[in-house]
């Protein structure tokens, strides 16, 4: 159960997490109203644009505040592909300081992924961690996603809290407990982005 609100947590994160590059993504709020809450709209134009299902999505951060960062891009890439197989939905996100290591984790895995880095606006990072399904991410800085996956109530798995040499088949392991352990995450097809919607297929 998530009991605080989610509006107010995204203003408190925001201006801490680090911002991604902008996107050529459409502007979701584009004329709305003022009264609107930027980070609902942008969510949703971000879901809708990327086809992001909440019920399987799993998000990898491989961002580092520390000069060393705790697993190589093949380390992630390996859980990524082998939870793609369970029929998660991949999505990697990332900090605009170090794209090479979002693109060095898409360009090592064998199947496909969402690829968010530099696609996803600071208002719109803690509304997009509170609807994963898991958050895999190198550090838990207060200032990471980690930090506010767990205000959020979004399980994660922070691997600097580990130890240096955890291989990748320990990681996708504690990543599938804690994604059984949630009850509304559902994967779907092996190796699909985007499942249709039943109306969507009719």
């Amino acid at each position: 159960m998530r009991a605080t609100p989610l509006s107010s947590l995204s203003d408190e994160f925001a201006p801490a997490l680090v911002p991604d590059e902008p996107s050529a993504m459409p502007c979701a709020n584009a004329g709305a109203p003022s009264d609107a809450a930027p980070s609902d709209a942008d969510y949703d134009a971000l879901a809708a644009f990327h086809g992001i299902e909440r019920e399987r999505l799993v998000l990898i951060h491989p961002g580092s505040h520390r000069d060393s960062p705790a697993w190589p891009a093949e380390r992630y890439a390996d859980v990524a592909d082998q939870l793609a197989a369970d029929g998660w939905q991949i999505a990697i996100v990332g900090d605009a300081p170090d794209p090479e290591r979002t693109a060095c984790v898409l360009g090592a895995m064998q199947t496909a992924a969402l690829f968010l880095a530099g696609a996803v606006a600071p208002r719109t990072l803690p509304r997009l961690i509170a609807n994963a399904r898991l958050l895999l991410s190198d550090d838990a800085a207060a200032s990471s996603p980690i930090g506010a996956a767990r205000a959020l109530g979004t399980p994660h798995i922070a691997l600097d809290e580990l130890p240096r040499d955890t291989g990748s088949d320990a990681i996708a392991a504690r990543a599938r407990a804690a994604l059984s352990n949630t009850g509304d995450a559902h994967p779907g097809e092996p190796f699909t982005l985007h499942m249709p919607a039943a109306h969507e297929s009719a």
